[in-house]
């Protein structure tokens, strides 16, 4: 399938990268003198490939950076998706999964897929679901594993032993619970699940770890565990969304090793009012409810904070990094929404409501540069930041994507960045200038 190119998007992305852009030219430095830091390369879109089911959701990549898989929740499918060339990626086919797939992951050997598959339909009290394993090579199902709940995000550890799967037990949003539709608590409680992943597929097994009961969340009783993210350590971030909170997991020991609240956004520059105009001028106090979460090289968390079960205006409208104690060492304010209105991104007809949602993370060190990438489902748009100092991240670009980006991919090997956009039913591929891309 060739792709489906986009040049007022492309446009955009050059305009906006001129206009924040720190000029890379500079005098020399004299002797002694401190030199600057490297000015980071920039985004441009490369290719849109429109992919032959409903939607594009979440995404993982092969260790060679050459086949990126996507979930198709609509269809039951997951499919393969060949970058042998970054300006022309194509579909190499699909896999049924039998349910609805929610997450992808891949091995770090690269032989199998992982898909979080949900076949709860519609049976909050009973969920259920599995860990489906795809043989990458034949894009066959060589396994299923019962994970005994309804699955949400799945992520493998760097070291490649474990996977860790958020098994959310979602609530149903059109129950009332304390004259709060849609909410908490609502049993069963969530939990996440840590899949061994030693030798052969049919020798790997899955433990439950109980997230019930954890310092900071909001329904200790119901967790409600949404995304998974793995760190060099084996600790893995999850993210209770509707609780507002964060909890650390050791993998090896499958134990709790920290959780902390997600706290508020207090601000006076917000735009609450759906009323045609942009004007960042309002008062707002929501709690965060982050969605992704991304570990950085300095060990501290990246979270999107989406906003979910608060009751609107709501969310945390921006982007945080907390340390891994809970302590926020920098939060984005105004300037992430800012920032889509200055690409023509924001959507005031959320204002009243969750505002540009920023729901999708993704944070790598890309060329020597490490990059946050934020994604807003309502702005089609990604947001590029320079992460290397993780306690000032500094503005690069506004990528525009496809309607509603939902899971966000890079492949440093590569020079890659990939948004999936779920309503579009597209990938937008985009690639570092000054350089070009391995083949």
């Amino acid at each position: 399938m060739l792709p489906n190119r986009n040049p007022r998007r492309a446009a955009l992305a050059v305009a906006l990268a001129a206009a924040v852009a720190v000029p890379a030219l500079a005098a020399p430095a004299s002797a002694g003198e401190r030199r600057p830091p490297r000015e980071p390369a920039l985004f441009t879109e490369r290719a849109v490939l429109a992919v032959s089911g409903e939607v594009a959701e979440i995404l993982a990549v092969t260790p060679d950076g050459r086949t990126a898989f996507y979930t198709d929740s609509a269809t039951g499918r997951v499919g393969a998706v060949d970058l042998s060339d970054p300006s022309a990626p194509r579909e190499s086919g699909t896999v049924e999964v039998g349910g609805e797939p929610t997450s992808v992951a891949v091995t770090r050997d690269g032989r199998f897929a992982l898909v979080a598959v949900d076949t709860t339909d519609g049976a909050f009290t009973t969920p259920s679901g599995n860990l489906t394993v795809v043989d990458v090579r034949t894009l066959s199902v060589v396994r299923t594993i019962d994970l005994g709940g309804q699955p949400d995000s799945v992520a493998v550890s760097p070291d490649g032993r474990r996977a860790a799967v958020a098994i959310e037990n979602q609530r149903d949003e059109e129950l009332v619970v304390d004259g709060v539709e849609g909410g908490l608590p609502q049993a069963p409680a969530g939990f996440l699940s840590v899949v061994h992943l030693k030798g052969a597929p049919e020798r790997w097994s899955a433990a439950a770890v109980d997230l019930t009961g954890l310092p900071g969340a909001l329904f200790p009783e119901d967790p409600e565990p949404e995304f998974v993210d793995v760190d060099a350590a084996g600790v893995a971030a999850v993210t209770l969304q509707e609780n507002n909170a964060v909890a650390l997991v050791d993998l090896r020991s499958r134990r709790v090793v920290g959780s902390f609240s997600a706290g508020e956004v207090h601000r006076t520059d917000a735009d609450v009012e759906d009323d045609d105009v942009v004007a960042f001028d309002d008062e707002l106090t929501a709690p965060r409810e982050p969605d992704a979460v991304q570990w950085t090289p300095g060990g501290n968390l990246v979270t999107a904070d989406e906003g979910d079960l608060a009751p609107d205006p709501a969310g945390g409208r921006g982007w945080t990094v907390f340390s891994p104690r809970g302590q926020v060492l920098w939060a984005s304010g105004s300037s992430a929404e800012r920032a889509l209105a200055d690409a023509g991104r924001y959507p005031d007809g959320r204002s009243d409501d969750r505002g540009a949602e920023f729901e999708g993370a993704e944070v790598a060190t890309v060329r020597g540069t490490t990059y946050a990438f934020i994604g807003s489902e309502r702005g089609g748009a990604v947001l590029v930041h320079d992460l290397r100092r993780e306690r000032s991240p500094r503005l690069l670009q506004v990528l525009e994507t496809g309607a509603a980006p939902e899971g966000l991919l890079a492949v440093p090997s590569r020079g890659l960045l990939l948004a999936a956009d779920e309503e579009d039913g597209t990938i937008s591929v985009f690639g570092l200038d000054g350089g070009q891309h391995r083949r």
